[in-house]
């Protein structure tokens, strides 16, 4: 009787060995690549059985990654010892082997045949690159009945070279794809924590400026306060002693709200410094951007400058740590950012227990490289004479104060949108 394999044309014999060569380019995976070997070389044998094992690196152990034609509680007890049985035999050897009938082959006396087996004929060969053994395949039972011989074992030798080839081929391939995002991975960690260090180093340079402000600002506020103690003394007695010029009285309290001005900056300069607040009363938001939109009205005015409010009928008072500076540097900012005939738009509502206040000017808007750098202490990119780079840094820590968060939005030439987030939790709507 023809075994399955000499009933094939030679160029269908090729085709089936050429296609058990190739079958790497389709699996998608080393389980998957056992998988499919194992079923089509038991197609060209014909056979109705087959395993195949896998050697644990350093135990001796050989361990069932994939069989057809076996009972499930065999598949799941089935693990065996190097020189165990067949396959543990040509495990050991490294050398293929076929038992024509196992019943009468003196090298397998003591073994004994489960009856699960349909015939008493096997092939085994094992899995091997370069004498590294990779595992063992078994096949058996040809459906015909009929046995193996030592040509079948000899082409069983050359399919289980290309079998192992390509087994170690997927596994190296995993094995580089594994590495290279370990690699991506520690460089994502690496680059965090680069990042890190550059956000850390930031901040140390922040708070060693904002540490110098501390110092500027201690000497400012000892330089400052007796002469302008005295300044404003003398300024409240004229203010008491005249009474029918109005125009002279009118001049005494816009140099009186100066001064008050020139105080509240020290002071906000010392809070920005010391991470501390002044404690003060409740002020409107209409009523503090109109306050500080006065002290500009002039260069509005000179420059054509049309504004814009938009603020809500329900908006709460706040405490006064500061809201009416956060107005009067970023009108400042928008006025000096605008040529001529530009517009700077105010808006605020409350949206839940949050107040949300929006900024923006169509002056010529600030370079995206410098966005980062705008609330760090003396950064500017005004003249020596418009600027010293302190007003977004006091706005900053301003909206720290509130437990607040500033947002900012630019293109250069178009112009810049702030957008500020006070938490209100006692407001009820």
């Amino acid at each position: 009787m023809k075994s399955a394999i000499q009933e094939l044309t030679q160029t269908t014999l090729f085709q089936k060995i050429g296609d058990i060569c190739a079958t790497v380019n389709t699996a998608l995976g080393a389980q998957d690549l056992l998988e499919k070997s194992l079923h089509k070389i038991m197609d060209l044998y014909g056979a109705t059985r087959g395993s195949v094992f896998i050697a644990e690196g350093g135990s001796g152990k050989l361990v069932l990654k994939a069989s057809y034609g076996m009972k499930l509680k065999e598949e799941q007890s089935m693990v065996k010892q190097l020189g165990e049985g067949i396959v543990g035999r040509v495990a050991k050897l490294k050398q293929p082997l076929y038992v024509e009938d196992i019943a009468s082959d003196e090298r397998f006396q003591n073994f004994k045949l489960r009856g699960s087996y349909a015939t008493p004929s096997f092939i085994c060969a094992p899995l091997l690159v370069k004498d590294q053994l990779i595992g063992v395949i078994n096949i058996a039972d040809k459906e015909t009945g009929s046995r193996f011989n030592e040509t079948d074992m000899q082409l069983l030798d050359f399919l289980t070279t290309q079998v192992a080839l390509n087994y170690r081929r997927i596994e190296l391939h995993q094995k580089f794809k594994r590495i290279v995002r370990e690699k991506e991975n520690l460089k994502d960690r690496l680059g965090q924590t680069d990042q890190e260090k550059l956000n850390l180093k930031k901040q140390i340079v922040v708070h060693e400026k904002l540490a110098t402000i501390g110092k500027l600002a201690g000497g400012i506020a000892h330089e400052f306060n007796n002469p302008l103690d005295g300044v404003m003394r003398y300024t409240n007695l004229c203010l008491d002693h005249i009474q029918d010029d109005e125009v002279v009285r009118g001049y005494l309290l816009e140099v009186k709200h100066g001064l008050n001005r020139m105080a509240n900056i020290v002071r906000n300069l010392l809070a920005c410094s010391r991470d501390e607040h002044p404690a003060s009363q409740s002020v409107e938001i209409k009523q503090a951007f109109e306050h500080a939109l006065s002290g500009k009205m002039n260069d509005i005015v000179r420059k054509n400058i049309i504004v814009e409010r938009k603020i809500a009928s329900n908006m709460p008072a706040i405490p006064d740590l500061g809201i009416e500076r956060i107005f009067s540097n970023l009108i400042t900012n928008a006025v000096d950012a605008i040529e001529r005939d530009g517009r700077i738009s105010m808006a605020a509502d409350m949206y839940a227990q949050v107040l949300v206040i929006s900024f923006a000017d169509t002056g010529r808007g600030i370079e995206e490289e410098n966005l980062e750098k705008i609330f760090e202490p003396f950064y500017t990119t005004k003249d020596i004479d418009k600027g010293c780079g302190l007003g977004l840094t006091i706005v900053g820590e301003i909206v720290k104060s509130y437990e607040g968060t500033i947002n900012i939005e630019s293109e250069f030439g178009k112009g810049t949108t702030f957008t500020i987030k006070i938490p209100v939790p006692e407001y009820d709507g």
